[in-house]
């Protein structure tokens, strides 16, 4: 009988496991009806998924294993299994499913249905819609606080913003904010919601704790989408007819730097690491890649035809050894 040393068999039982993780976007193309996922380390398209008619929204699951895809016309949500990097089943919602947004401990998702005026929630769990809360016209961006209890709903229609308790379905308040809110961005260390007005050109600043505007920052001509960097306390905003990008700095208010990127820029979303901002340029195809450091283009990613890509596209994922 062979004998193995006793060294051999430690290292054979102890050693650890390389463990890979790559950071991925999922970016929405809405003229291609596809998804295309980019590896954020090479900035490559490494695949693309066929979904429904004109994606829109995106978001991703906090452990990195699905992603949700809002189609517009075809009423319905894709959930992407991303360890296949493939369409696991479309969900029939609403009319006008558009924002999207995912519950803290990933058990709900939560689609604002821009012609029912409603928040459709849906049971991650068994895929199927659970239950609508009523919020105002023409619902547009969702955010959800990370507790579990609170989203916070824009209406583009009625020019408010709703904090909404979603286990008792009941609007908690309606605060007015500029004309045509959309898109969303919440800092909890500041306590404070983030608001792009589409049609007043600027960024509501909300304190949560008061329950009302305290500031309103003007930015580029048709703000879109709003990303919170933390460490740095900034606020990167999208401006459609611009084709820019207004740095907003947290210290004071102010806009330190703009930023030209693609054509008709819309979704934004940041590196785990807030090492890179990443633009979604509707009219381009296009991704354009901001240093945080630097606050300068340092790459341009060619993706599939308009790009979209509104919500929470950017997701670590780790793999298997």
């Amino acid at each position: 009988m062979k004998i193995i040393p006793r060294l051999l068999i430690g290292v054979l039982i102890y050693a650890p496991l390389a463990v890979s993780a790559a950071t991925l976007a999922y970016v929405t193309n809405q003229s291609s009806n596809n998804v295309s996922v980019i590896n954020l380390q090479t900035n490559q398209v490494i695949k693309e998924i066929a979904v429904g008619i004109k994606p829109a929204g995106v978001v991703v699951s906090a452990d990195g294993r699905r992603v949700y895809i809002s189609n517009p016309e075809s009423k319905s949500i894709s959930v992407i299994d991303t360890d296949k990097n493939e369409v696991i089943q479309n969900l029939t919602v609403g009319d006008g499913p558009l924002g999207i947004e995912i519950s803290p401990d990933g058990n709900s998702i939560y689609v604002a249905d821009w012609y029912r005026h409603v928040i459709s929630v849906i049971d991650t769990a068994a895929l199927k819609l659970d239950r609508t809360i009523a919020v105002g016209h023409s619902p547009a961006g969702i955010v959800a606080d990370p507790l579990g209890k609170l989203i916070y709903v824009s209406n583009r229609d009625d020019n408010t913003v709703m904090m909404v308790d979603v286990e008792t379905n009941t609007v908690l308040a309606t605060i007015a904010v500029g004309k045509a809110p959309f898109g969303l961005a919440l800092s909890t260390d500041r306590n404070q919601l983030y608001v792009a007005n589409v049609q007043s050109s600027s960024v509501s600043i909300i304190d949560l704790e008061k329950r009302r505007v305290f500031k309103e920052v003007k930015v580029g001509l048709y703000p879109y989408a709003i990303s919170y960097l933390q460490k740095s306390r900034r606020l990167f905003v999208t401006n459609q007819w611009d084709n820019t990008v207004s740095v907003i700095e947290l210290n004071d208010y102010e806009v330190s730097k703009t930023i030209d990127v693609g054509e008709n820029p819309e979704g934004i979303d940041v590196h785990p690491a807030e090492t890179y901002v990443y633009v979604a340029n509707w009219f381009d195809g296009t991704i354009s890649v901001i240093d945080t450091s630097t606050l300068l283009i340092s790459n341009t990613i060619k993706a599939g035809e308009g790009t979209r890509a509104y919500g929470r596209f950017v997701l670590e994922k780790t793999g298997l050894p």
